[in-house]
């Protein structure tokens, strides 16, 4: 079946959204399995750049690697967008570049915020997880036939219900600012901090775009696990940095220095 449509979102008509997001294309849903899921179906279907899809609710929300992503009604914004780059030549580079741009424009409209990135695809607000980013690109040959970029942000508190797991290392937009925050202006901050990094996404990072992500490395001169599918375990170590193609810098205690471009990190305990 599926998702259905719903005529309010935080109070506004997708007519209104239309109109604040100055585009054509802006999708609202109760409850969904996940935005991205639906963005892609909707690209699929000839849905152009800078289509909007947004649920109240997801019931498969999932991060990087199939994670889950707790996904409530009404706590958090769960959001994609439909991009249609000619090229993408490092894909590996999308989630940086994405949070990059989302965690600017969140820090912009709530200074106190100071967000940071957590190698590959979190975003922090101190030692909490604020949101994730989700990048799926359907390839046609070597070309992208498009790219969905979904955000998830805790908005509001995620409530007794929320997985242990989950709670213990979340935090959210109110939790972190102390002011109420609506979903519209989270919403505003995703958007902004997308189209600005994902239209025509680069191969490497430029020198400004390498400098704001130098200050905001949140794993930076941290101790931390790193464990890569080809590895029997994880290696320990200190994360020195983001490299211009988005690899992670890491300095295990033993060997030289290692570019890693796919793996899970933790810090260590």
């Amino acid at each position: 079946m599926s998702p259905r449509q719903i005529s309010k979102w935080d109070g506004s008509t997708p007519a209104q959204l239309k109109q604040r997001w100055e585009r054509e294309h802006v999708y609202l849903y109760g409850r969904v399995d996940s935005t991205n899921d639906v963005a892609r179906a909707l690209a699929e279907d000839g849905a152009p750049e800078g289509t909007v899809v947004i649920a109240r609710e997801q019931t498969h929300g999932r991060g990087r690697g199939e994670r889950t992503w707790f996904s409530p009604a009404g706590s958090g914004l769960y959001l994609s967008m439909v991009f249609r780059p000619a090229e993408l030549e490092n894909p590996t580079l999308l989630p940086v570049l994405a949070g990059l741009g989302v965690a600017g424009q969140l820090t912009a409209a709530y200074p106190d915020l100071a967000a940071r990135l957590k190698w590959p695809n979190d975003i922090m607000a101190g030692d909490g997880k604020l949101a994730g980013i989700l990048c799926e690109a359907v390839w046609e040959g070597d070309s992208p036939r498009h790219l969905v970029v979904g955000v998830g942000i805790n908005v509001k508190p995620l409530g007794p219900k929320a997985p242990a797991k989950v709670a213990s290392g979340a935090t959210s937009l109110e939790e972190a600012t102390g002011t109420k925050v609506s979903l519209t202006v989270a919403a505003d901050a995703a958007i902004q901090g997308l189209e600005g990094e994902m239209h025509d996404p680069p191969a490497a990072l430029d020198v400004s775009r390498l400098d704001s992500v130098d200050r905001m490395d949140w794993l930076r001169d941290r101790r931390v696990r790193v464990t890569t599918e080809t590895a029997d375990g994880p290696v320990r170590g200190v994360a020195v940095g983001i490299a211009p193609d988005g690899a992670l810098l890491f300095r295990p205690d033993r060997g030289a220095l290692r570019r890693v471009k796919v793996a899970t990190v933790e810090l260590e305990p």
